[in-house]
């Protein structure tokens, strides 16, 4: 038998890793260019349009916190939480702010005035709760020396 070494192909470890991350290139790219044909032009949201990831982009973390809204506060945390969302829309569409609000309200002045009315009975609410009506009563000075005195006697009873 004559074999003729020479002839036989051999190959080495290294190439063959080399030729493994070729075909995982390729597939690799494969899988994005199937993932962008998915993404049609006609697609709605706005987020997934130019290779974005769907989900909108993370702002500061002071923006994200929620600010905490009264209850009872007679509408005044909602009239101004749309009174943002109303200047929101207006810099979203590039809408002047006032027309915005007067489809919503009829106009700014009716806005305001309903603002206005509302931080007003809120400003009373807050008057009538904070102004000690649920507060500890304070007692006079004759009432404070006969609970002292009282309880120096119970510490006296105690040690004997």
């Amino acid at each position: 038998m004559n074999l003729d070494f020479m002839s036989l192909k051999t190959t080495s470890a290294e190439a063959v890793r080399g030729e493994r991350h070729k075909e995982k290139m390729l597939e690799r790219q494969k899988a994005q260019e199937l993932e962008q044909a998915m993404l049609s032009e006609r697609e709605l949201n706005p987020y997934w349009k130019d290779g974005g990831t769907g989900l909108p982009p993370e702002k500061d973390e002071e923006a994200s916190v929620k600010t905490v809204t009264v209850v009872e506060d007679a509408g005044l945390s909602w009239l101004r939480k749309s009174y943002q969302r109303m200047k929101e829309q207006a810099e979203r569409e590039k809408r002047n702010f006032e027309e915005i609000v007067a489809e919503r309200y009829g106009s700014m002045e009716i806005f305001q005035s309903r603002l206005e009315e509302a931080e007003k009975v809120a400003s009373r609410k807050e008057n009538y709760y904070g102004s000690g009506r649920w507060k500890k009563t304070d007692y006079s000075e004759s009432e404070k020396g006969k609970k002292e005195q009282h309880m120096k006697k119970e510490i006296r009873d105690k040690d004997d």
